[in-house]
C-alpha cells in the first residue's frame, strides 16, 4: 500500500506495523453516520421505492417464506463465486438435498455454510430486532460461514490474530492493509454502534437506511476482521440491516457480481481515499436492482407453482394427495429426495414417491442424472430461473 495511493487525511491514520518493519497498516477512522448526498438523491430515494414495492410484493405472496428460501440460496451462490468459487445452485440444492458432496465441487461446503450463516442471522434479527446486530452476532455469522472448512488459517469466529492485506503476495505490494490484529475489536465495536443506529429525538435527520447500508459494509470491508470470509460477511449484513427494520431481505450479490470490477473500484476509493459519493450512488442502484429483480423472480415462481398445479389437476386426485401439495414445497426446495417430501409432506413412503413419479410424469420433475444419488429429483424449471443472471447492464 504506498503512501501516495492515499489521501492526505487518510496518510494520517496509518500505523507502522512491527510485525512487517517498513509496512504500514490503516486504521480506519470512526464510521460515519453521515455523508454528503449532494447528487444523490435521486438514487437513494428511487432504492427506497423498490423497497416499498418489494415490501408489498412479498406481503401480497400465499407463501412469502417459501420464495425467500430459494433466494437466499441464490444469494448463497453469487455471494460465494464472488470470492473464487465455482458451485453453482444445483450444486447447493443437491448438497443440501442429498448430503452428500460427491462429484460435486469442493467449494459447495462453502456455499451451504453461508447459507446456514444467512438463516441464523435472520432468525436472530427476527427474534431481538436491530438488538441482534452486535459484534457476537459478527463473530457468529463467521463461525456459521467457516465451520469445518479446511485450511482456514485462524479460529472460525474469531479476530484476526495476524496481519492480512488486500491484492498482492506481499504486504509491501498490497492494494490496502486494513488495520492491526490489536486494534480490530474496537474497531468493530464502533461499528456496532452505526449497525444499530436510531436516531436522537432531537435530530429532525434520520439517515436513509440505503445510506447506512453502504457505509455498513465499506467499513466492515475496510476493518477486514477476518482472515478469510470478510467479503461474505460482509454481505450477509446487508439483509440482515434490512430485516431489522422490517423489510424483506433484499439480496445484492447478483448486482455486485454482475458489477465486480466497480464494486471493487468504489470500495476502494472509500478505503484509500474516504470517497463516499460514487460507493454510495453504487449501492443504491444495487438495491433498487435488486428489489425489482427479487419482485419479478416470485411473480414468476408464483406462476411457475400456479401452472403445475392446473396440471396436477388433470390427474383428478383426491383433494388430499401428496402431488396437490407438492408444487409449493418445490418451489422452496427444488432439489429434492423422497425422505425429504415424505418428511416436509408428513406423509408415508409410498405416497410422497408415488407423487413424485406423478409429477415426473408431467414434466414437473426429473430424476438427477447422477444415478449415484438414487430418487432425487430437480424442478428444472425453478433452478433454471434462479440460475438466471442479473438482468442489469454493466454499472
Amino acid at each position: 500500500m504506498r503512501k501516495n495511493d492515499l489521501s492526505a487525511e487518510r496518510q494520517q491514520l496509518l500505523v507502522p506495523l512491527t510485525s512487517h518493519p517498513g509496512a504500514f497498516a490503516l486504521v480506519p477512522p470512526p464510521t460515519p453516520i453521515r455523508v454528503n448526498l449532494q447528487g444523490l438523491r435521486g438514487e437513494v430515494t428511487r432504492a427506497h421505492e423498490a423497497l416499498g414495492l418489494l415490501q408489498a410484493s412479498v406481503a401480497s405472496l400465499p407463501n412469502p417464506n417459501l420464495v425467500t428460501r430459494t433466494l437466499d440460496r441464490r444469494e448463497a451462490v453469487r455471494s460465494s463465486q464472488i470470492e473464487g468459487t465455482s458451485s453453482d445452485m444445483d450444486d447447493l440444492l443437491t448438497f443440501e438435498a442429498t448430503g452428500s458432496d460427491e462429484g460435486l465441487p469442493q467449494d459447495v461446503v462453502v456455499t451451504l455454510n453461508y447459507v446456514k450463516a444467512l438463516e441464523y442471522g435472520l432468525q436472530r434479527v427476527e427474534r431481538e430486532g436491530i438488538k441482534a446486530l452486535t459484534t457476537n452476532l459478527i463473530r457468529d455469522l463467521h463461525a456459521h460461514l467457516m465451520a469445518g472448512v479446511q485450511g482456514y488459517g485462524d479460529t472460525p469466529g474469531q479476530f484476526r490474530t495476524r496481519q492480512n492485506w488486500i491484492g498482492g503476495l506481499r504486504i509491501y505490494d498490497a492494494k490496502f492493509v486494513p488495520p492491526p490484529p490489536d486494534r480490530v475489536a474496537d474497531c468493530v465495536e464502533d461499528l456496532v454502534r452505526a449497525l444499530q443506529y436510531i436516531p436522537p429525538e432531537e435530530d429532525f435527520f434520520e439517515v436513509p437506511l440505503v445510506i447506512r447500508l453502504a457505509i455498513v459494509h465499506a467499513q466492515f470491508e475496510t476493518i477486514h476482521p477476518f482472515i478469510d470470509g470478510n467479503g461474505r460477511v460482509g454481505r450477509i449484513l446487508l439483509p440482515l440491516m434490512l430485516a431489522a427494520e422490517g423489510y424483506p431481505p433484499v439480496y445484492l450479490a447478483g448486482f455486485l457480481k454482475a458489477n465486480q470490477d466497480m464494486y471493487y473500484q468504489t470500495l476502494g476509493a472509500v478505503q484509500l481515499r474516504g470517497e463516499w459519493t460514487e460507493w454510495v450512488r453504487f449501492i443504491a442502484t444495487g438495491v433498487e436492482v435488486a428489489c425489482r429483480e427479487s419482485i419479478q423472480i416470485a411473480k414468476e415462481l408464483t406462476a411457475i407453482a400456479g401452472k403445475w398445479r392446473e396440471a396436477i389437476s388433470t390427474l383428478k386426485l383426491r383433494a388430499d394427495a401428496a402431488a396437490n401439495r407438492l408444487p409449493d414445497f418445490l418451489i422452496g426446495t427444488p432439489v429434492v429426495t423422497v425422505n425429504q417430501v415424505l418428511k416436509g409432506l408428513g406423509v408415508a413412503f409410498p405416497a410422497a414417491n408415488k407423487a413424485l413419479s406423478q409429477l415426473q410424469e408431467l414434466g414437473i420433475v426429473e430424476p438427477l442424472k447422477d444415478q449415484r444419488r438414487n430418487r432425487t429429483f430437480v424442478a428444472r424449471e425453478v433452478v433454471d430461473l434462479l440460475n438466471r443472471p442479473t438482468q442489469v447492464p454493466p454499472y
